[in-house]
């Protein structure tokens, strides 16, 4: 008899406002999420932003990381989106979820994160494309945040195919496949932010309208 793989979805509402040493700002936001859920056997995606609100990256002058976190030196960055379940999505067994970058604006990269509470484990690897990455990502279903960076000013968009793959992240064709696209605009952090040290001013500030 066939076995099935089930990936239970959770949602975190609460989030804290410390950082650590040598790590960049991984509460400086509220978090939003990428929802995906499954209706029947297809995949469905959802993200509440757009063009008009996008996540606004920053970019705190003078900070420097540690490790692998230091690719986010001298960028404009942000965890804000994360990957979550909605409900029970059931990939069959020995299969995955995976989602593939089919668009990305020029300059906008994006490395590897997790749970925000344990951003000291982060790899902070590159996906996506960056770097001479693999364009398509295995995600294991738990809530993940990655990193979005660039390196100036601006508007930045990334459009992925979200869909149910074997171990080598071919697709299974009898599942069908979600697309959801992400809004960026990089912008200076306020030196307000630094000066109250990560305080109630960042709990309130969610994204530019």
């Amino acid at each position: 008899m066939n076995k099935s793989t089930s990936i239970a979805s959770f949602v975190l509402t609460t989030f804290t406002i410390s950082t650590q040493a040598g790590l960049p700002n991984a509460h400086t936001w509220p978090m939003e999420h990428i929802m995906i859920s499954m209706n029947g056997s297809n995949l469905e995606a959802h993200a509440n932003t757009g063009v008009s609100n996008p996540i606004e990256m920053l970019q705190f002058s003078g900070e420097m990381y540690d490790g692998n976190a230091s690719s986010l030196n001298e960028q404009f960055y942000s965890d804000q989106y994360g990957w979550v379940l909605d409900g029970i999505v059931d990939p069959g067994f020995g299969n995955s979820i995976w989602i593939e970058m089919t668009h990305q604006s020029q300059g906008l990269t994006t490395y590897e994160g997790g749970r925000r509470m344990m951003i000291g484990v982060q790899t902070f690897d590159p996906i996506f494309g960056t770097d001479g990455s693999e364009t398509n990502w295995q995600w294991n279903g738990m809530m993940t945040h990655n990193w979005y960076s660039a390196d100036t000013l601006g508007e930045f968009e990334a459009s992925y195919r979200i869909y149910i793959g074997d171990s080598q992240g071919n697709a299974i064709t009898s599942f069908g496949e979600a697309v959801v696209t992400l809004n960026f605009s990089a912008v200076p952090a306020p030196a307000s932010l630094s000066l109250l040290g990560m305080g109630t001013l960042i709990a309130t500030r969610r994204r530019r309208a």
